[in-house]
């Protein structure tokens, strides 16, 4: 779970430094999971193709840094619906599904569902338990971020476990990295 400064306005460590950073802490991957929701790709103008140009701009110079250090980069995305404000982490994305999906930011909740069943794609609710959030409908889901490092949030990761085991969802753990001091403070 790491956003990029290329792409996530609250991301404040450009791809290469992140890559560099994890690698000096000892991780051998990370994923790209930077904010893909209608209010950031509404802004960028363009094609379909030049908004997902864009919005990959992190994943590629992380995955190009990651290529000359050793370390694996995959791409993912931290997804948001027009229904709410719940983030959604997404696992198993390709370039070439998001070119292939023009207005795949305009999905809800249950379209993200069917689309994941295709493509064989993990949908993880990320910190389901900070203020302003609900948990979804477990059917909805694969997994839940059951520890969600940023030290900025209380993300609840107790109530965050209780709720995917009581449910039966796999269990992840991310650093939900913005800034240097969030490197390396969760993972799997």
């Amino acid at each position: 779970h790491c956003h990029t400064a290329e792409v996530s306005r609250c991301g404040k460590v450009p791809a290469a430094q992140l890559v560099k950073e994890l690698k000096r802490s000892g991780f051998d991957g990370a994923v790209i999971t930077d904010h893909f929701y209608h209010g950031y790709l509404d802004t960028i103008s363009g094609s379909w193709k030049d908004k997902i140009d864009h919005y990959l701009a992190g994943y590629f110079a992380a995955r190009e840094a990651g290529e000359q250090v050793g370390m694996r980069i995959f791409c993912g995305m931290e997804f948001r619906t027009t229904e709410n404000s719940n983030d959604y982490l997404v696992f198993g994305v390709t370039p070439e599904l998001l070119y292939h999906r023009p207005e795949l930011h305009r999905c809800s909740v249950a379209e993200l569902r069917e689309l994941a069943d295709q493509a064989g794609l993990l949908i993880v609710q990320a910190h389901p338990f900070r203020t302003g959030l609900f948990r979804e409908n477990p059917a909805m889901l694969d997994g839940v971020e059951v520890f969600n490092g940023n030290a900025r949030h209380n993300s609840h990761n107790a109530e965050a476990l209780h709720f995917a085991q009581e449910n039966g969802l796999l269990l992840f753990s991310g650093s939900d990295h913005h800034e240097t001091e969030d490197r390396g403070r969760g993972g799997m």
